[in-house]
């Protein structure tokens, strides 16, 4: 379920609800609501977190397969069935455009950091 997969996300941050949202940039109760109801987020709550924690494996928050973090250091952390979340063709196409620009963003900057352009 995604509520369970996103609060197992915020527990490995070692963090609570209400710093997770400030954090990402959400209003209070964004996600405590939805964690406590068993409920799903929006697209944009998504890219949010996302953009905030570009490690997070999306296709482990939204459907729970794969490993919780892109580098697989936490595996299968999906506690219960998978939710699925539905998003339209265009909707997972900005959402994975997103997730390549921040890559390359924090490509650049590393690459800055170790001076190499």
């Amino acid at each position: 379920m995604f509520s369970l997969r996103l609060k197992a996300f915020i527990d490995h941050l070692d963090t609570s609800i209400t710093a997770f949202e400030a954090r990402i940039g959400v209003s209070k109760g964004a996600l405590a609501k939805p964690i406590k109801n068993g409920k799903t987020v929006g697209v944009e709550v998504l890219e949010k977190i996302f953009n905030e924690y570009p490690n997070v494996n999306l296709e482990w928050l939204v459907v729970g397969t794969g490993a919780m973090l892109k580098d697989g250091s936490v595996v299968d952390e999906a506690p219960g069935p998978s939710e699925n979340v539905i998003l339209s063709k265009d909707e997972y196409i900005d959402l994975q455009r997103k997730a390549l620009q921040n890559q390359d963003e924090r490509i650049a900057e590393l690459e800055r950091e170790l001076g190499r352009k």
